[in-house]
């Protein structure tokens, strides 16, 4: 008997946690099923045969990515290939919408079906994209509450599934010490590809030298990134107050007063632990200038976009920058009304994603997708 194969592509870290999260919550309801695609240590971990990183498509800026286009193309090539030869029984494409929506459009050519999980930012940017979701995608699986009105009402067939990391806040706070809890020190977390770390860590380091004066006893965290190197971090001069580690995000930032972060998901679990928090982003300026024209949105961090409003303060561009960085992180600091205001904000955002369960609602929808379901020991 035939057992359905699904195809997975996932375009960074992010992308990769959530991978392996909805292959778990698949292999608990049809131990079956087989699983191949991109992704990194965790989706090959969970039992996905890679046939590509996902460090290959882990690349942010309209002109950052221009010089990786080689190794993404011959990755686009070894994919089409395997749909060509081997067709799996269903694709699930992970955000990465570039690479993605482009290899769903081949996908469909051959008959084969897509499910989207993780919504591209198209409400955020190059919003005429969701006619290609409409077309390409038999269901999309979103994350926010907002994303679901967003792409029905541009005739996407949608379904509003749940984050998964709140699921994983709302079990480490009702599991252990509450969010905020005890308050050791202050949290740095530059991003988790090496171009953010780049752009990002001088600026964060300079505004930590400069709030050791007003707070000399304040210990920093770096939170190293999963998949670079320690040596990576050791180009740089480290301020005397702070220490790496590779703890899990959520339990650093519940013993943080402050989190410095760059925009992206590492950003939201900060968010999601009550945490205040100060959030940058820098790209290069050729991008910065194609990005203001195209984006749409008033704010870059998903806490301000899921809220509607600008709970946490954003440096973007020349903002990100020592003297501004320290400048926001000392009013909070020296305002605790501030900061419980913006912690108590950041825990009714938290509060209004609804029920846990998140992936297991996704699998739910993508198995609906493959009815027929075997026994066989194919491989993918």
């Amino acid at each position: 008997m035939h057992t359905p194969r699904i195809l997975l592509v996932a375009g960074e870290a992010s992308g990769d946690a959530h991978g392996a999260g909805l292959v778990a919550a698949l292999r608990a309801r049809a131990p079956a099923l087989r699983f191949c695609g991109v992704g990194g240590p965790r989706m090959e971990a969970a039992g996905v045969e890679l046939l590509g990183r996902s460090e290959a498509l882990a690349v942010v800026g309209l002109v950052e990515v221009l010089g990786h286009l080689p190794r993404v193309m011959r990755l686009f090539r070894r994919l089409t290939r395997r749909l060509r030869r081997d067709p799996p029984d269903l694709f699930v494409p992970i955000d990465a919408p570039d690479f993605n929506l482009r290899l769903a459009a081949r996908a469909v050519r051959r008959g084969v079906p897509v499910v989207y999980f993780v919504a591209p930012q198209m409400w955020a940017w190059r919003p005429e994209r969701a006619e290609q979701m409409r077309r390409r995608a038999r269901e999309l699986l979103v994350l926010f509450p907002f994303e679901e009105d967003w792409f029905r009402s541009r005739g996407v067939p949608v379904t509003y599934v749940g984050h998964p990391l709140v699921d994983a806040a709302r079990a480490r706070i009702e599991g252990d010490a509450p969010a905020g809890g005890a308050a050791e020190g202050g949290l740095l977390l530059p991003g988790s590809r090496r171009s953010e770390v780049t752009r990002h860590l001088p600026a964060l380091f300079g505004a930590v030298d400069r709030l050791q004066t007003r707070f000399p006893e304040l210990p920093w965290t770096l939170r190293l990134a999963d998949g670079l190197e320690d040596s990576f971090y050791r180009r740089w001069r480290w301020p005397r107050s702070v220490r790496a580690s590779r703890e899990p995000i959520f339990d650093l930032a519940a013993r943080s007063r402050v989190a410095i972060c760059a925009s992206g998901t590492a950003s939201f679990e900060v968010a999601l632990m009550g945490t205040p928090m100060v959030v940058v982003y820098r790209v290069s300026p050729l991008t910065w200038q194609l990005a203001r024209r195209l984006v749409r949105v008033p704010w870059v961090s998903m806490a301000n976009l899921a809220a509607g409003e600008a709970i946490v303060p954003e440096l973007i561009q020349s903002r990100c920058a020592p003297q501004p960085i320290a400048a926001e992180v000392r009013a909070l600091l020296d305002d605790p009304a501030r900061a419980q205001m913006m912690r108590g904000k950041l825990t009714r955002l938290r509060e209004a994603f609804g029920p846990a369960g998140a992936y297991g609602r996704a699998a739910e929808r993508v198995l609906a997708h493959l009815p027929d379901l075997g026994a066989s020991p194919e491989a993918c």
